[in-house]
């Protein structure tokens, strides 16, 4: 085995080992806790047998951050967790920095709590006001505020 295989291995052997120890703690942790430990956050796969899998676990898909609100078979449903409300819940993060693109909360899944924030088309980041917000910033502004700086640095848009 060449050094280039063997660090490949060791990095993919790493990479499993966070994301398990991350699917095993993800219940206690916040939306902001887990999103900033995306790296260790798996994809989403259609064909994957969540049953054992435990309430609270994450998954990336679209661009999002989702945690397991009903252990299932992937397999047998049809659809993505955006579409999947009653299997998935939406992650949110308070970390202007790490904040992902608006998707509309249905039900509890996926409602704004005060502090949490998403980044508009435009660039601009949000941070709620409110808590259980399902409106954006343009559909209720009073609930929204722009985050233009962090820590005294300007935000990249």
């Amino acid at each position: 085995m060449n050094s280039k295989q063997l660090v490949l291995d060791l990095v993919r052997d790493l990479g499993r080992r966070e994301a398990a120890e991350l699917r095993q703690t993800a219940a206690s942790l916040t939306g902001t806790e887990i999103i900033a430990r995306e790296r260790a956050v798996p994809p989403w796969d259609a064909g994957q047998d969540y049953t054992l899998w435990p309430v609270g676990a994450p998954v990336a898909d679209e661009d999002q951050v989702w945690t397991l609100l009903q252990p299932h078979n992937a397999a047998h449903y049809q659809g993505r967790p955006s579409g999947l409300r009653a299997l998935w819940s939406l992650a949110h993060t308070t970390d202007p920095a790490r904040a992902k693109a608006w998707v509309d909360p249905q039900g509890a899944s996926g409602m704004y709590m005060q502090g949490e924030c998403y980044r508009a088309a435009d660039g601009t980041v949000y941070r709620c006001g409110q808590d259980n917000c399902v409106w954006d910033a343009a559909a209720l502004p009073s609930a929204w505020q722009a985050v233009t700086e962090e820590g005294g640095a300007a935000l990249d848009a």
